[in-house]
C-alpha cells in the first residue's frame, strides 16, 4: 500500500492479492492514516486481483470511521471481480460508481415522508444522514420515515430517528416510523424508543 496526501485528504494505492496475510500487513499502515485525521480517504484498488474477508473488514471499519468523522471515503478504478466482492458482500455503495443509498420523499397533505431503503449500517447512515437533515430542516410539519425495506439497522440508524424526532418537535410537530419489520421494533424496544414505531410489518 502507497498513500498520497492531497490537502486533507489521502489516497491509498492497494496491489497485488489482499488476502489474509496482507491483511495483518496492512492494519497497522490502515490505522496510522486514519490517526492523521484526515477528512476523506480515497483506495485505488486498480491493481488488486483478489481481496478476501480480512482486508473487507478493514475497508468497512476504515470507511465506518470517517463516516462518523462526517468524512468522504470511497474506493476508485475496482476492477469488475473486485466490484462484484464488494456488491456480494454489500458493500458496494463504497465504490465510486456504485449504487449510492437511496432514499426518497414525498410531501402529502402536511407529511413529509421518506422512504429509505436497503440496510442502514453505520457507513450508509453516515451518507444520508446530511441530505436527510437538509430535508427535514426545511420542513414544517409531521414526519415519517417508511422503512419496510429496511431489512438491518445499526444504532447510528436510531441516533438518525432520535436527531430526526427532535427536530420536528422543535418545529412544533411529531416523528414515527412506519412500516417497521420485525427485527427493527425489537432494536427499538430494547432503546426504549418504541413510542416511534407507529406500525409495523
Amino acid at each position: 500500500m502507497t498513500s498520497h496526501r492531497d490537502g486533507s485528504g489521502v489516497t491509498l494505492t492497494f496491489a497485488g492479492r489482499l488476502d489474509t496475510l496482507a491483511s495483518q500487513e496492512l492494519k497497522l499502515p490502515i490505522r496510522a492514516e486514519l490517526d492523521r485525521q484526515p477528512t476523506n480517504i480515497t483506495c485505488n484498488f486498480k491493481d488488486v486481483s483478489y481481496i478476501g474477508s480480512a482486508v473487507l473488514r478493514l475497508v468497512f471499519e476504515a470507511a465506518r470511521e470517517i463516516q462518523r468523522r462526517n468524512g468522504l471515503f470511497k474506493i476508485t478504478q475496482c476492477p469488475p471481480e473486485i466490484q462484484r466482492v464488494f456488491a456480494l458482500t454489500g458493500m458496494d455503495h463504497l465504490v465510486d460508481g456504485g449504487p449510492s443509498p437511496v432514499f426518497t420523499h414525498e410531501l402529502k397533505d402536511g407529511t413529509l415522508r421518506i422512504f429509505l431503503q436497503g440496510r442502514m449500517d453505520a457507513v450508509r447512515v453516515g451518507e444520508i444522514r446530511s441530505g436527510i437533515r437538509q430535508i427535514l430542516s426545511a420542513h414544517r410539519g409531521p414526519v415519517r420515515f417508511e422503512v419496510a425495506a429496511v431489512p438491518y439497522v445499526a444504532s447510528a440508524f436510531v441516533h438518525l430517528c432520535i436527531d430526526a424526532s427532535k427536530t420536528a418537535k422543535a418545529h412544533g410537530s411529531d416523528f414515527g416510523l412506519e412500516k417497521v419489520v420485525p427485527e427493527t421494533v425489537h432494536i427499538f424496544r430494547l432503546a426504549g424508543l418504541q413510542s416511534l414505531i407507529l406500525s409495523s410489518i
